[in-house]
């Protein structure tokens, strides 16, 4: 069994793309959003350890979670640029973890979910799992000792099968990442976490869990 690190890239939530909803501020969603994310992360128990990698001292202030998290600061623009930056601190924080980079917006990703497709990762030296429209990517995996080149943005699920990724089945909430209203909307359809639903006055999701604390 592999023990992972997951970097988190997450931007400054006052930065989100678009407006997400129509009764909420989008960096509040943006924020739910990020942090839900976390929570299922956090409740993975071959996660040893979360790289958040931000230029959002919001989010450094206060993450709460019942597993060892490291921030860093962005201090690079682009979001590869970034990844890169954290993949190599964690190369050398923690040489015997397996890699994953994790997109930042996935409101209905459960731990159970995550679990699962990590544990099929062991079996790929690379790994991408793409986004809900195929041509995106939500995941890369690594294992230990294996490099990650990131190739995040339009298209890059192709551009990393290219850097000899195979490609792993999940589930849809590890794949609906949140860039617009309606992507929301179909987060909120399969169920998202408690950030979220309690911010958009949703009745609270059972698909979430976080790891408890001894």
């Amino acid at each position: 069994m592999i023990d992972w690190v997951v970097l988190v890239p997450i931007k400054r939530f006052a930065d989100a793309k678009t407006r997400l909803h129509p009764r909420a501020d989008r960096a509040a969603v943006a924020e739910a959003i990020a942090r839900d994310t976390l929570d299922a992360v956090a409740g993975v128990a071959r996660v040893r350890m979360i790289l958040v990698m931000t230029d959002d001292p919001a989010l450094v202030e206060d993450l709460g979670l019942p597993v060892a998290v490291t921030v860093r600061t962005q201090r690079v623009p682009g979001l590869n640029n970034a990844i890169a930056d954290g993949l190599r601190y964690a190369q050398e924080s923690w040489p015997e973890y397996g890699q994953a980079v994790l997109l930042g917006d996935l409101p209905a990703l459960t731990s159970e979910d995550l679990e699962d497709t990590l544990a099929a990762a062991e079996e790929l030296p690379l790994g991408v799992v793409p986004d809900a429209t195929g041509s995106g990517t939500v995941m890369i995996t690594a294992e230990p000792g294996v490099p990650l080149i990131p190739a995040f943005g339009v298209g890059s699920a192709r551009r990393h099968r290219e850097l000899g990724h195979r490609m792993l089945r999940a589930p849809e909430g590890l794949r609906r990442d949140v860039d617009t209203p309606e992507d929301l909307q179909a987060a909120i359809r399969l169920g998202v976490g408690r950030h979220t639903s309690a911010l958009l006055g949703l009745a609270p999701s059972q698909r979430s869990s976080v790891r408890q604390t001894a």
